[in-house]
């Protein structure tokens, strides 16, 4: 199995005007983490957008201040997007909402214990592929 190191940046919020929800980037960069501090790292490293949009009627229900917020989404996506560079099937962008459908309890993670996402480094390993392309 290949481990994948990702590394996130710093947030921020994307959301469109008149949108009944929030949005927040999550940029981050994956790379072999065998080739982290090696000569052929910066050629070898892709950047990636995790957006993640929690709907206007989870907000009110979740009484969050926008730093706990912020770690929450997070929280999700990277959950999400770790499963998608276990599975070899990460693109550029991914995006993930956050719905009363999806999440239709109260807040799923206790914010105090989540990483600030700018700086939070996460190595997930991959799946290796079975078989011919």
């Amino acid at each position: 199995m290949v481990m994948k190191r990702m590394a996130f940046g710093r947030p921020s919020e994307v959301t469109n005007p008149g949108d009944d929800s929030r949005s927040f980037l999550f940029p981050f960069a994956i790379i072999d983490a065998d080739l982290v501090g090696a000569p052929e790292e910066e050629q070898s490293t892709s950047e990636h957008r995790l957006i993640v949009t929690i709907t206007g009627s989870r907000l009110p229900a979740w009484h969050l201040p926008d730093a706990d917020l912020i770690r929450m989404l997070f929280e999700i996506g990277r959950r999400d997007v770790a499963e998608k560079v276990k599975e070899g099937k990460l693109e550029r962008e991914w995006r993930v909402a956050v719905t009363t459908a999806t999440h239709p309890a109260v807040c799923p993670f206790d914010p105090g214990r989540i990483p600030d996402p700018e700086g939070c480094n996460m190595d997930v390993e991959q799946e290796r592929k079975i078989g011919f392309r």
